[in-house]
């Protein structure tokens, strides 16, 4: 089981440079063809986050977003969703820390 997951892994990344490849190719940039989660902060109220998986948990304090690259967590204060869709969303608060897990 573990070996299968090893070998997905392999094959997810040597598509993933193939897709790069093409995007470098065609100027294309690469947060375009890649579907590697892109986070904006806009000072520290507001997280703007593209290619997310789903939300993992969220209350006013924290919220944990899933990706195909690993658990984005945002901790805070008077933490709410002020919008999301399929593809993206937006998180609004007194915004304290964002950490990334693989």
């Amino acid at each position: 089981m573990k070996k299968e997951k090893a070998v997905k892994r392999q094959k997810k990344k040597e598509a993933d440079t193939v897709k790069e490849k093409v995007a470098r190719m065609l100027e294309i940039p690469e947060e375009v063809v890649s579907d590697r989660p892109k986070v904006t902060t806009v000072g520290r109220k507001e997280v703007f986050i593209e290619n997310y998986r789903g939300i993992i948990e969220f209350t006013s304090k924290i919220v944990k977003i899933n990706s195909n690259y690993g658990i984005i967590t945002i901790t805070g204060k008077n933490m709410r969703i002020r919008e999301i869709t399929n593809e993206d969303i937006i998180i609004t608060g007194d915004i304290d820390n964002i950490d990334y897990v693989v």
